[in-house]
Formats: C-alpha cells, structure tokens, sequence
C-alpha cells in the first residue's frame, strides 16, 4: 500500500493537541508484513520528535488501548523517584523476600537499576506500595498517562487493574518524558533516561522498556523507547498479540527492523 501523508489533526488526544504543535502521520500500512509473517497483529508507532512527524503501521490499531504490563515501570520509577521511595538508581537497596520466582534474575536483591533491567515485578509492586495509592493517583493524572485509571491493586493495577493505554499514547507519555514537560525534577528524568539504556548501535543511543500480559483476556506484549541518533530523537511504541512465544521474542527484533527501515537506527 503505497504510503499516505496527511495532516496531523484529530492523531493526538485533546491535551496533546493542545500542547503540541500541527504533526504529520505518515501511515505504512504496507510494513504491516512484520507482523504478517510471523502469524500476528501488532502496531508500531514513531515519533521523529524535532521534525514533529508521526510513521504508523496498522493505523487500525494504534488507538487502541491495553494494559501496559511491565512499561508502566517508566512512570513508575520516575514516581518512585520523585516521591523519594527511591533515593537514585542505586539506592536504596530491595532486599528479596526469600520468595522463590520463575524468572531466576529476580530472586535476588535490586536496586532500581537492576529491577529495571530485570524487569523484577516484586519490586516495582514494593516500591507502588511505598509511594501509596493516593500519591500514585495524582502523578499517574498529572503525566497524562493513558486512561488516568489506577484502579484495581495498587500493586498490579498495571499488570491486571483498570490502567490502559495505546501505542499512541505511550509515545506521547515518552515525548513528554524526553522533552521535560512533565511536573519533575530535571534530575530524576537523567537518572530515568539512565536505567533505560539498552545498547549502542553504531551511531545511536537505544533506551527503552518492554512489557508482557502473558495469558487472559488482556495478553499483549509491548516494547517502547526511543532512540537517540545525531540531532533527532525517535521515540516508538510497538504492541502485538503474543499468541505465541515466538511473539513474545519477536517484539525487539521486529522493533529494531522497523527503526531502521524508517532511518531512526542505523544499518548494520
């Protein structure tokens, strides 16, 4: 399908609108093929951020919303942060609590960074506790993230509560991460942008975060980020249905095929 460039009008949620200049979407409904291929749906949205236009594969989907599993750990540690649950991102310390996990890289002690890495729920389920339901409420309305609804446990409402969000939305919540424009410290977003480094890739910088539903209703496997190359960011969402395992591992490689296609990551 050839691609269509139109004006961004009615894309962004009303206060994004508002706080944001006239985008343009570039739909690429024809690279819907990495999905295809490997027998699922998914979504991929990015954001060339200085140059202020949107790339969307399956613009059927990029509205939609889900839980956002394990990407909530974004705001999540910036909230923690900010709260001063957490000091920075190697103090203070989570001690395990003995309780034998599946995912063997949990069942040890964590700072932030390494629970990040990790992707280490018990901790990020300590550290929701610690911030408290009240305060979470306030920061998860005040970064307009997703739906605004915490319902449910306050230490799972991201992984089984009322808590959605779109691929479109994420990529909104992380331009306002990257940019500065949420109601933060300067510092706590350093330090965020810190324990979400994943790699260098020849000349650009890959942070991100990625997040999995497993089985239910809700299942839905996401990786988000963005990527720092020469004078642009590019910021991205992509979700899938993880019908398979193969899905689940597919996420990051199907992500990074997409980032270089579209010239946010270099060819390698």
């Amino acid at each position: 399908m050839k691609a269509l460039l139109v004006l961004f009008l009615s894309f962004l949620s009303a206060p994004a609108l508002a706080q944001l200049p006239e985008r343009q979407v570039l739909f690429r409904d024809d690279l819907q093929s990495v999905f295809k291929e490997i027998g699922t749906d998914g979504t991929f949205v990015m954001l060339e951020q200085k140059r202020g236009r949107f790339t969307v594969v399956n613009g059927a989907r990029h509205t939609k919303a889900y839980l956002p599993a394990s990407t909530f750990k974004i705001a999540n540690a910036l909230i923690a942060l900010e709260t001063g649950v957490v000091k920075d991102a190697d103090h203070p310390v989570f001690k395990w609590d003995g309780i034998k996990r599946d995912i063997e890289a949990w069942n040890k002690d964590h700072t932030l960074r390494t629970a990040f890495k990790a992707s280490a729920v018990w901790v990020f389920q300590e550290i929701a506790r610690q911030v408290t339901d009240t305060r979470m409420r306030v920061y998860v309305s005040q970064f307009g993230y997703g739906n605004r609804d915490i319902g449910g446990n306050e230490d799972s409402f991201w992984l089984d509560g009322k808590l959605r969000i779109s691929a479109l939305q994420e990529v909104e919540f992380l331009e306002r991460v990257y940019i500065g424009k949420l109601p933060v410290n300067p510092k706590n977003t350093e330090i965020l942008k810190d324990i979400m480094f994943m790699e260098k890739i020849g000349n650009a910088t890959l942070r991100g975060k990625t997040g999995w539903i497993p089985s239910g209703d809700n299942k839905i496997g996401w990786f988000v980020g963005w990527v720092e190359r020469g004078d642009e960011t590019y910021i991205f969402a992509l979700n899938l249905d993880p019908n398979e395992e193969k899905h689940v591992a597919a996420r990051i490689p199907i992500a990074k095929a997409l980032l270089t296609q579209l010239g946010a990551l270099p060819k390698q």
